[in-house]
C-alpha cells in the first residue's frame, strides 16, 4: 500500500478517482430525493401554463371583439342602414365579420328588434359558410344586455354557445340600434388549446352538478371522459387526473365551465424519463472522469517542476523565448509546451490590452475619460473645452437596435475627428472636444466647426438620421482641476439640453439656477400638502357656433417666494420625485369644485384636464379617477382628460387595457401634442378616444407654412374618417382661426382667442367676451339672468 501511494501519479490519481465517486454520490442521492418534490412542482407548472394558455387565448378572442365592435359601430355605412326603413344591413354587417372571422353577428335597432342575423354553419370546419339567421325582425331575448357601452356575454344560438361582445351603434351621441359579434366555443378552439397545453379542453354546461359537452378537443374522443355527465374531477378516474374547472359564465342559470385536465401518468413519464436519464449520465460522466484523472495524473507529475519553475519566471515578468526545451520533447509536452509559450504570450498581450482599455473606450477607440484626466493635469495651459452629448440617442436604440445606436456613435466620432482637436469618448452619448484657443471670441468659431460637422444626414441601411446634439462650453485657465472643468461642461451641456439650444457657456449662474431646482424638489411634497398651487383657466372655441363651452385646466404653482410658477418648471420634477400622481388627484379635486361653482352661478362649461402617462400606468391613480366621477353623475360628461400621445406610443399594453377601463365607465378622452412623437393615425383607430389635439407647432405658423398646413388639413381630415373631434391649440392670429374654420375643425385655443386665466379673471372675460357663452337655466336663473349676456361674434375682426 505503501509503495502504491508513494507516486504521485497515484496519489493524484486515486484520489481524484475519490472524490468524483463522492460527489456523483451525493448528486445521485440529491437528485432521487428531490425528485418527487420536483414532480409535484413541474406539474404545478404544467397546470398553470395550461391555464393561464385558456386564459390569454379568451382574453384574446374578447380583446378583439370589443375593439372591432367598437370600431363597426363607427362605420357610416353601417348607421346609414339603422337609419333607414326599409334597410339592406346584411352586406355591411357581413363585411364587418369577414374582418375579424366572427362566427355570429347581429344588428339590433332601438327597439331592440333583430334587423340583421349572419352566423356561420359550421364554425369547425375550415373553409366556412354564412348563413341568413333566423331571429331576423323577432325581439332580442336578453334586452337588459343593450346598454350605451360595450358588453361581453355568452350567448346561446341554434345549440351553439358564442362568446360575443354587444356595442352600442351611435349617431350624434345618440344610440341608435346596437351590434353584435362573436366567436362560438367549438372543438377548434378546444383542440387549439390543447395542441398548446398538451392537456384534454373541453367547454360544458353545468346544471346541477350534471355536464352537458358543449365542446371538447379531438384527444377527449379517446378517453372515457367525452362521455361522462358529471365534472371529470367526480369521476372513477378522478384520482389520476390533473387539471382545473374554469366559470366562464352563465346561460339561463346553467354555469358555463372550460375544463382542462391529464393523466399524471402521462405528465410524470417524461420526469421519470428524466431521472433515468440523469442517473445515466452521470455513470458516463463517472467512467469518463475516472479515465481523465488516470490520464491527467500520468501527464503531469514528469513536467510538472519544470512548470513550476516557467510558471515562476512568468510571475515576475521574465518571459522564456521557448519553454519546449525546458519542459522535454515527447508530442504531448511539446503540445504542452506550445500552449505554454501561448499562454506567455497572452499574458503578454492582454498586459498590454488592459492599459490601453483602461485610457481607451472600447467602441470608438478614442482616449477615454481617464486619459482626460492625465491630459489635462499635464497640460497646465489655458484651453477650451466642448461637450458634444447626442440627442435621441435612447430613442434610436429603442427603436432601431442597439447596433444602429453604435453606428451612430461610430460615426460621430469620425467626423469629430476631422476637426484634429483633442478628442475624448467619455460616455455612451458624450464626447469632449478640447480647443487650445482660449478667448470667449472663439466660442462662435469652435461652436460652427462642431456644428458643420454634425450637420450632413447620416444614412445607414436606408435609414436617414439627423444628428443632433447639445454643447456644453467651458474656459479653462490651465491650472483648473480635471474634475472640476468636467463638472462645468456637464453642467453647462446640461442646461442647454433642459432650454433646447445648441450650445450654452458656462457660467457660476447655473449652479445657483441648479441649486434653485433642488430646492424646489425639496419643497414640492409640502407645496401639495398646503395647498399652495392654483388652477387657470384657458378657453376653447368652438368654430362652429362661435362660442365658449369648454376650457382646459391649467395648473400652476403659486410658490410663497419665487411666486407664480409655470408647470414646465415642476412636472419634470412631480414625474422624478414621486408626486405626479398625487399633483394630479389635486388637480382633478380642483377641477371638480370649479365646475360645480360654475353650475351653481348658472355657468355650463365643460373642463378638460390633463393626466401624464405616469397617471395611465398607475392602477391605483385609474380606480381614484373612477370612482371620483362616479360620485356625481353630471361630472362624468363634464370632464375630459387629455393624455399627450407618449403614453402609449411604445404599444405599452398596460396603459392601453387602462385606456380601455376608463372609457368603459364613461370617462371621456382626448389626445394631447399630437405630432409630436412617433404615433399616427393608424395607431388612433384602436383607441378608445373621442378627440385629438393638434400640437402648437403645427398651428402657430401654418398660415405662412404651406408644409403646416398641409399637415394640419391631413391631419384633420384624417381624424374626422376616424370619428374624432379636432381639436388646433395655439392659435395667436384671426388668419389662423379663419383658416381652421375653412377646414372644419371643431375646436380651437390659443392666446388670440384668450390666455388661461384665473377662475375669477375668467369670469370677468366670459362677461365681456363677444364669443357666446352658454348658461344653464335651473333653479339659479335669477344669477343667471343677472349676468351681462355677451356679445355673439358673428364677423371676422
Amino acid at each position: 500500500m505503501t509503495t502504491l501511494f508513494s507516486s504521485i501519479r497515484s496519489r493524484i490519481y486515486f484520489f481524484f478517482v475519490l472524490l468524483l465517486i463522492a460527489v456523483q454520490s451525493v448528486s445521485f442521492l440529491t437528485s432521487y430525493y428531490s425528485n418527487k418534490q420536483r414532480t409535484e412542482q413541474q406539474l404545478a407548472t404544467h397546470l398553470n401554463n395550461a391555464e393561464q394558455i385558456l386564459k390569454e387565448k379568451l382574453d384574446s378572442r374578447s380583446y378583439y371583439l370589443t375593439a372591432f365592435t367598437e370600431i363597426s359601430a363607427t362605420d357610416s355605412s353601417l348607421i346609414e342602414q339603422f337609419e333607414l326603413e326599409n334597410n339592406n344591413i346584411t352586406l355591411p354587417l357581413n363585411n364587418h365579420r369577414k374582418r375579424i372571422d366572427a362566427d355570429i353577428a347581429l344588428a339590433i335597432d332601438i327597439n331592440a328588434k333583430v334587423i340583421g342575423h349572419l352566423q356561420v354553419k359550421d364554425s369547425n370546419k375550415e373553409i366556412k359558410r354564412v348563413e341568413t339567421g333566423e331571429l331576423i325582425n323577432l325581439q332580442f331575448s336578453q334586452t337588459d344586455w343593450l346598454m350605451d357601452h360595450p358588453i361581453e356575454v355568452l350567448y346561446a344560438d341554434s345549440n351553439t354557445i358564442y362568446q360575443m361582445v354587444i356595442s352600442p351603434v351611435q349617431q350624434q351621441y345618440e344610440t341608435i340600434g346596437h351590434i353584435a359579434l362573436g366567436y362560438s366555443i367549438n372543438t377548434a378552439l378546444a383542440n387549439e388549446l390543447a395542441g398548446l397545453s398538451n392537456f384534454h379542453v373541453g367547454f360544458a354546461l353545468e346544471t346541477n352538478k350534471q355536464w352537458q359537452w358543449i365542446a371538447h378537443s379531438d384527444s377527449m374522443t379517446d378517453t372515457t371522459e367525452s362521455t361522462l355527465t358529471v365534472s371529470p374531477f367526480n369521476s372513477n378516474h378522478s384520482d389520476n387526473l390533473i387539471g382545473k374547472k374554469l366559470p366562464l359564465g352563465s346561460i339561463d342559470d346553467n354555469q358555463v365551465n372550460a375544463t382542462f385536465f391529464q393523466s399524471r401518468s402521462n405528465l410524470i413519464g417524461a420526469i421519470r424519463q428524466d431521472s433515468f436519464n440523469i442517473f445515466v449520465l452521470i455513470t458516463i460522466t463517472l467512467a469518463i472522469s475516472m479515465l481523465g484523472a488516470y490520464s491527467i495524473a500520468n501527464g503531469i507529475t514528469r513536467p510538472i517542476r519544470s512548470l513550476v519553475t516557467i510558471a515562476n519566471k512568468i510571475a515576475k515578468g521574465k518571459y522564456a523565448p521557448a519553454v519546449t526545451s525546458e519542459v522535454g520533447t515527447t508530442s504531448e509536452l511539446t503540445l504542452l509546451a506550445e500552449q505554454f509559450s501561448m499562454m506567455q504570450d497572452a499574458i503578454k498581450e492582454r498586459e498590454k490590452e488592459i492599459t490601453s482599455q483602461a485610457f481607451r473606450d472600447m467602441l470608438s477607440g478614442l482616449p477615454n475619460r481617464s486619459q482626460f484626466y492625465r491630459d489635462v493635469n499635464d497640460l497646465k495651459q489655458p484651453f477650451l473645452l466642448c461637450q458634444v452629448n447626442l440627442r435621441r440617442l435612447s430613442e434610436i436604440n429603442d427603436t432601431l437596435g442597439h447596433e444602429v445606436g453604435d453606428e451612430v456613435i461610430l460615426e460621430v466620432a469620425q467626423r469629430l475627428q476631422k476637426l484634429e482637436k483633442p478628442l475624448y469618448h467619455t460616455s455612451g452619448n458624450s464626447f469632449l472636444v478640447r480647443f487650445d484657443s482660449h478667448s470667449i471670441d472663439d466660442i462662435k468659431t469652435s461652436i460652427d466647426a462642431i456644428s458643420q460637422e454634425m450637420e450632413p444626414i447620416f444614412v445607414y441601411q436606408n435609414i436617414s438620421i439627423h444628428l443632433q446634439a447639445n454643447i456644453g462650453v467651458t474656459l479653462s485657465d490651465g491650472w483648473t482641476h480635471a474634475n472640476q472643468v468636467l463638472k462645468e461642461v456637464d453642467s453647462a451641456m446640461q442646461l442647454a439640453k433642459r432650454n433646447n439650444v445648441i450650445y450654452q457657456v458656462y457660467d457660476r449662474q447655473i449652479d445657483l439656477n441648479t441649486l434653485d431646482r433642488l430646492q424646489l424638489v425639496n419643497r414640492l411634497r409640502g407645496a401639495i400638502e398646503n395647498d399652495e398651487f392654483v388652477l387657470f383657466y384657458q378657453p376653447k372655441l368652438n368654430l362652429a357656433d362661435n362660442s365658449v363651452q369648454e376650457v382646459e385646466a391649467l395648473v400652476r404653482w403659486n410658490h410663497p417666494v419665487n411666486g407664480l410658477i409655470t408647470p414646465d418648471s415642476f412636472i419634470q420634477i412631480a414625474d422624478q420625485t414621486g408626486q405626479m400622481s398625487a399633483l394630479s388627484k389635486w388637480v382633478l379635486n380642483e377641477a371638480i369644485k370649479q365646475h360645480k361653482r360654475w353650475r351653481d352661478d348658472g355657468i355650463d362649461l365643460k373642463v378638460a384636464i390633463n393626466i401624464s402617462p405616469e397617471n395611465l400606468l398607475d392602477d391605483e391613480f385609474c380606480h381614484y379617477l373612477i370612482n371620483t366621477l362616479s360620485e356625481d353623475s353630471q361630472i362624468i360628461d363634464a370632464l375630459t382628460f387629455e393624455i399627450t400621445e407618449d403614453a402609449f406610443v411604445d404599444n405599452n399594453s398596460k396603459a392601453i387595457d387602462n385606456l380601455l377601463m376608463l372609457r368603459q365607465h364613461g370617462v371621456n378622452l382626448s389626445i394631447d401634442d399630437f405630432g409630436t412623437g412617433y404615433s399616427s393615425l393608424a395607431q388612433l383607430k384602436n383607441l378608445p378616444v373621442q378627440e385629438l389635439k393638434i400640437d402648437r407647432a403645427f398651428i402657430q405658423h401654418l398660415v405662412h407654412q404651406p408644409e403646416d398646413q398641409l399637415i394640419a388639413d391631413s391631419t384633420i381630415k384624417l381624424s374626422h374618417q376616424l370619428g374624432l373631434v379636432v381639436v388646433a391649440e395655439g392659435v395667436e392670429n384671426r388668419q389662423t382661426l379663419d383658416w381652421l374654420r375653412e377646414q372644419n375643425c371643431e375646436k380651437a385655443q390659443g392666446y388670440f382667442i384668450s390666455r388661461p386665466l384665473s377662475s375669477d379673471n375668467l369670469e370677468k372675460w366670459l362677461a365681456k367676451t363677444e364669443y357666446k357663452v352658454k348658461q344653464r337655466v335651473d333653479k339659479t336663473t335669477k344669477k343667471v339672468n343677472a349676468k351681462a349676456t355677451p356679445k355673439q361674434q358673428t364677423t371676422t375682426e
